[in-house]
């Protein structure tokens, strides 16, 4: 029955076909999604770009790369030269001025044309390396005392042993008054002082105010030096010192003399280093070998100055006694005077007027450190 075959062929190829398409879909492919073609009116348009992964979304920056190792010639290089410290040429001692004890900490500079130099000093000591034969300011500084300066530093020359100063630092803020540490050159105490004040007035301060009659003048003593003048009251002053024996005689030490301003509020602490001297004492006799007496003889002028210098007025005194006289260059009394403060050592001209009549002029050569009698004879 042919109608049945084709009927069974029929069915058979029909199931052939559904199983195909079963197999086709057990292995995953599907099929293309349609696409929607654009309708007549619209144009032809590019598709949406795809998103980005949320992966992708931030850039990752590249990891730094390390910075290459010194090379050889890097490593090589040369360390740019050192000048050599210059050898110790100046020895500054910085010293309390009330106890001599080192300043444990201060600070120096050194000031020459356009140069400086500076450092530190500790315990008291400081060595400083400056270039030979150079002049210049040298400025010590420390906490809580007054800088101190000195503008005539002198650096020895190559070869020559360090020069050393003994610098003394005074308080900041000393208490009101006047207070004077007294000693020589080797730094000893002087222990006996003769001191003069004198109050000034408006003219100016010229060197001969200490010739002037003093506001005071006293003795003291002091085993370390140290002297606290009598208080004051505001105004401007003149302070002469002189060094002296047990007794008050002139020991052969130069004075010092210095103007202050006192208005009250704040004082001053000075270091007073008093340098070698000479004390001259004349004896002075008439043509008859006698004690020159200027109620007999006339009034006896004595004039003492340099060879060539200009004429400087000068105290004399006569002590007699109990009885102490005092005149500016003439003879105050019988027989012999000194001069009231010791003078530098040196060549000086004593030229003698009796009555304004030049009589006679002799040449003394005055020694440091020492208490000379000259003998003169008055024609």
């Amino acid at each position: 029955m042919p109608t049945m075959r084709a009927l069974v062929s029929l069915a058979l190829l029909a199931a052939l076909v559904v199983a195909f398409v079963v197999w086709q879909f057990a292995a995953g492919d599907e099929p293309p999604a349609p696409r929607d073609l654009p309708r007549p009116d619209q144009g032809t348009t590019a598709p949406a770009p795809t998103a980005p992964s949320e992966r992708s979304a931030a850039p990752i920056a590249p990891p730094a790369e390390p910075s290459p190792p010194p090379t050889a010639a890097t490593a090589d290089a040369p360390a740019e030269p050192v000048a050599p410290a210059l050898p110790t040429s100046v020895v500054v001692m910085a010293r309390d001025v009330r106890s001599r004890q080192p300043v444990a900490a201060f600070r120096w500079r050194v000031r020459s044309g356009n140069d400086t130099w500076s450092g530190d000093g500790a315990d008291g000591r400081a060595e400083l390396g400056l270039p030979p034969d150079r002049g210049g300011e040298l400025l010590v500084e420390a906490a809580d005392y007054t800088p101190f300066t000195r503008n005539d530093l002198v650096v020895p020359p190559a070869g020559s042993p360090p020069l050393q100063l003994d610098v003394f630092l005074v308080p900041a803020v000393p208490v009101a008054g006047i207070t004077l540490h007294v000693h020589d050159q080797a730094l000893q105490p002087i222990q006996h002082v003769r001191v003069d004040a004198f109050a000034l007035g408006a003219e100016p301060r010229e060197r001969g105010w200490h010739l002037g009659k003093s506001l005071w003048a006293r003795r003291a003593t002091a085993n370390d030096g140290a002297y606290t003048l009598p208080p004051l009251p505001a105004g401007d002053y003149g302070i002469r010192v002189c060094a002296t024996d047990a007794d008050g005689n002139l020991l052969p030490l130069l004075p010092y003399s210095r103007t202050f301003t006192l208005t009250g509020d704040h004082g001053f602490v000075e270091d007073v280093p008093l340098e070698p001297g000479c004390v001259l004492e004349l004896q002075l006799v008439d043509a008859a070998g006698q004690p020159y007496d200027p109620t007999r003889r006339g009034t006896l002028t004595l004039a003492l100055s340099t060879p060539g210098g200009p004429p400087v007025q000068r105290k004399w005194r006569t002590r007699s006694g109990s009885i102490d006289a005092t005149a500016i260059d003439v003879l105050p009394g019988i027989g012999g005077a000194e001069l009231a403060e010791p003078i530098a050592a040196g060549i000086y001209v004593l030229e003698l007027r009796v009555n304004g009549e030049p009589r006679a002029q002799q040449q003394l050569a005055l020694r440091p450190g020492e208490r000379q009698q000259v003998p003169v004879q008055v024609p």
